[in-house]
């Protein structure tokens, strides 16, 4: 399963406060992902990685190990 790009808006207001663009919450949601480079140019809200996998978790369908995602992330 992929990601839709409404998936990866939520994402980005699980991760973030601040409002953006819709183009770019869901590249900045990829780059979080995907890139294991990534480094915040603004601040995450507190507890945002506990969300953020809790809401991948309960996406049916969606299996993290199988993607190529950002170990810094999932830890």
């Amino acid at each position: 399963m992929k990601l839709t790009n409404e998936q990866l808006i939520e994402i980005y207001h699980i991760v973030f406060s601040d409002i953006h663009s819709h183009s770019f919450m869901i590249d900045e949601v990829k780059n979080l992902l995907f890139e294991s480079d990534y480094w915040f140019l603004q601040p995450p809200k507190d507890n945002w990685n506990n969300n953020l996998i809790n809401y991948l978790s309960e996406l049916k369908d969606f299996d993290t190990r199988n993607l190529n995602m950002n170990p810094n992330i999932l830890t």
